[in-house]
């Protein structure tokens, strides 16, 4: 319960989130909302970009659980 909302502390909306690719390219996400569904399992919603080799190609929108999001991206 305790590390949830100290990701919901260190999530930000409107801030941009990285993760690397295997491949040469990277993932960059801009939180939209940070909202709890039905459960109450807080989930990310961001608009994520795919930029490979200084081409960028929006992904759109896209939803995953906090706890996730915060294992995947990092701060950019």
């Amino acid at each position: 319960m305790f590390r949830r909302t100290n990701l919901k502390e260190k999530i930000a909306c409107g801030a941009v989130y990285c993760r690397d690719m295997r491949v040469n390219a990277r993932e960059e996400a801009r939180v939209i909302s940070i909202t709890d569904d039905d459960q109450g399992i807080p989930h990310v919603r961001f608009e994520k970009t795919l930029i490979c080799s200084s081409k960028k190609d929006p992904q759109g929108i896209r939803l995953l659980a906090l706890d996730a999001f915060a294992k995947d991206f990092h701060v950019a």
